[in-house]
């Protein structure tokens, strides 16, 4: 398409939902849909931003909360849509439980 005389080159889309579309919204939120459905803790999603949170009062809590993140991960494989573990944050309030978190791809979607 050709807009004042400037055009876009063609790119090969191998994944993901091309961006600038006027569909791509639209197909991104069906992409991303199945995703609380995949999960055991609480979730937020909005835009292309995804939160996970639960009260850790057991390490039991927090294996949980590790295995929604490889279960996360999985399902980022699985669609070719990635998360970026460097973006990623946790926040403890209040906790007392000693724990860690890893995004790797060891869960099952």
């Amino acid at each position: 398409m050709e807009v004042r005389g400037d055009h876009s080159d063609w790119v090969s889309v191998t994944s993901g939902v091309p961006q600038g579309s006027v569909l791509g919204p639209l197909l991104y939120l069906v992409c991303v849909n199945n995703i609380p459905e995949q999960i055991r803790t609480s979730v937020k999603m909005f835009a292309d931003d995804t939160k996970l949170w639960t009260r850790t009062s057991t390490l039991e809590d927090s294996h949980v909360l590790q295995d929604d993140l490889n279960k996360l991960m999985c399902w980022s494989d699985k669609w070719k849509l990635g998360f970026n573990p460097q973006k990623c944050k946790t926040m403890h309030i209040g906790h007392s439980v000693n724990t860690e978190y890893k995004m790797t791809n060891q869960g099952k979607v």
